[in-house]
């Protein structure tokens, strides 16, 4: 069972859920008000498609996106069930208006894990071996991970690097930049092990779709709707989005529905088929309404951005342990990696599972899959104060243990 920022097994045992269900569950699990709204949109109107049945909900859901869009050019709202399927609806929008073949994207980012969202998210090799079948339609670039750069180089001066990489090397001998039709990117990258770029490499990003014609498009499934400290990621960078997708937390955690916000030159008049039978359900716009009322009622972006600042001011006196590499952050989205030596930077994929399981032991749940060297805490973003410090007090004694034994 569930409740709050609290996990139950089946033993009765409870957890601190520091992963809020890969920043689904950010108003806690079973939000009363979420569930109300949920319940009563089903009891009224079961099922209905909207594309050929549009429905209230679906009416206001459109419009309270409006209302916390990142940037006012931003004026058209395509609803869909999953954030891979919104993703992959803002890239079917690129292509077809730019009537350019290509998709840029970067190494490390987290799309989705249909056949098409592993086609243009640079998730790991391992991933695309499911696309190698169908013809190739993306190109990566890096994407800078500060505590990776070279050690000559500043954080800005990385930046600076992966964007003359991009332009002096992919555009001139991989792909022709009037054959790309947009890039798409987490601003932050939270599966690849929260990784937050300088400010200069996506403001240069911005810059070269602006002087290329690419459509720029933000994924914001996971990094958005507050988990970063602002309703979303892209806020941090200056810098605004021809297209934003959005996903997980949109639904309250109860209803799975995921949204795309384009400008006028993206949506507006492209013919562009895209959707799913349950896409825009009454009952998930339900959900979604009742969630971003109280996301802005109870300033949820601003209670991450605080809590997050404190636990992340917290975890990085963690650093002073052999085992420990880097510890980053962005409100209520922080990583912890681990490696083996800090000379070498080799990751601790060992350490980081024991370390995993004896926090489960302690009664904490840090999330932990993808990039098998960091743990990350990302709990509802309305997870009680006390509570936190609780499962940060655990997660510090269980890496204190195992860097004594890595001393040892």
């Amino acid at each position: 069972g569930a409740h709050g920022s609290v996990l139950c097994d089946a033993d009765g045992k409870e957890y601190i859920d520091l992963t809020s269900q890969w920043a689904t569950n950010n108003l806690g699990n079973v939000n009363p008000e979420i569930l109300k709204a949920t319940v009563d949109a089903l009891e009224r109107y079961g099922f209905l498609i909207y594309i050929m049945n549009p429905h209230v909900p679906m009416i206001t859901l459109a419009e309270k996106l409006l209302e916390i869009r990142p940037s006012r050019n931003l004026t058209r709202v395509f609803l869909e069930l999953s954030g891979t399927g919104a993703s992959e609806a803002a890239v079917k929008h690129a292509i077809e208006v730019s009537q350019r073949p290509l998709i840029l994207g970067f190494m490390g980012q987290y799309h989705g894990l249909s056949i098409g969202a592993t086609a243009f998210g640079g998730y790991g090799a391992r991933w695309r071996r499911f696309w190698e079948a169908f013809s190739g339609g993306a190109v990566f670039a890096p994407y800078p991970l500060g505590y990776r750069r070279p050690r000559a180089m500043t954080e800005e001066d990385y930046g600076e690097w992966c964007l003359s990489y991009l332009e002096d090397e992919i555009l001139r001998y991989v792909a022709h930049p009037e054959r790309i039709a947009g890039l798409i990117f987490e601003p932050i990258a939270l599966e690849a092990g929260v990784w937050i770029p300088p400010a200069n490499f996506v403001r240069g990003l911005k810059k070269l779709s602006e002087q290329h014609g690419w459509f720029f498009i933000a994924d914001e499934v996971e990094a958005g709707l507050g988990r970063c400290g602002k309703m979303w990621s892209l806020e941090h960078f200056g810098v605004t989005a021809d297209m934003v997708s959005i996903g997980k937390a949109l639904g309250g955690g109860l209803m799975p529905i995921s949204a795309v916000l384009g400008t006028e030159r993206a949506m507006g008049e492209s013919e562009v088929v895209a959707g799913t039978t349950f896409g825009g359900h009454p009952a998930a716009c339900a959900a979604a309404s009742a969630t971003i009322d109280v996301m802005r009622r109870e300033r949820i972006p601003e209670r991450s951005a605080r809590l997050g600042g404190k636990a992340l001011r917290w975890a990085k006196e963690w650093e002073g342990l052999p085992i420990v590499g880097e510890v980053r952050g962005m409100g209520l989205a922080i990583g912890v990696e681990l490696v083996t030596s800090k000379a070498t930077k080799e990751r601790a994929v060992e350490t980081a599972r024991s370390v995993f399981y004896d926090c489960l032991k302690g009664g904490v749940v840090p999330l932990y899959d993808t990039e098998m060297n960091v743990l990350r805490i990302q709990p509802p973003l309305t997870i009680e104060e006390p509570l936190l410090n609780k499962a940060l007090e655990t997660m510090e004694s269980t890496l204190r243990r195992h860097s004594s034994k890595a001393r040892g």
